[in-house]
């Protein structure tokens, strides 16, 4: 499985602004082959954080992703209102 954190700290105001598109992309990303889980978060404590957790079936599924056109919209779209994003790849302690 390949599973990773997306974290995104917005430019103050613009959290909502991502959120408007969010529900699309995760419709466009779970109904893709090999997508395990799509889900995004807001932080309790940091209002302009968004955290975007995914699980694919393999590294294959998400670079198949990556290369959709709902994606490269969805992601070029977002990027301006970013202040920073980390990309973490995880993996099940034990």
């Amino acid at each position: 499985m390949y599973k990773f954190i997306v974290t995104i700290d917005c430019q103050p105001g613009t959290r909502d602004k991502i959120l408007s598109r969010a529900p699309e992309a995760q419709a466009a990303a779970r109904a893709e082959p090999g997508c395990i889980a799509y889900d995004f978060y807001t932080c309790t404590d940091n209002p302009d954080r968004l955290v975007f957790v995914e699980s694919w079936a393999d590294r294959a599924a998400h670079d198949f992703h990556m290369q959709q056109e709902h994606t490269t919209r969805f992601i070029a779209w977002h990027e301006q209102f970013h202040e920073n994003l980390v990309f973490e790849t995880i993996h099940a302690a034990g």
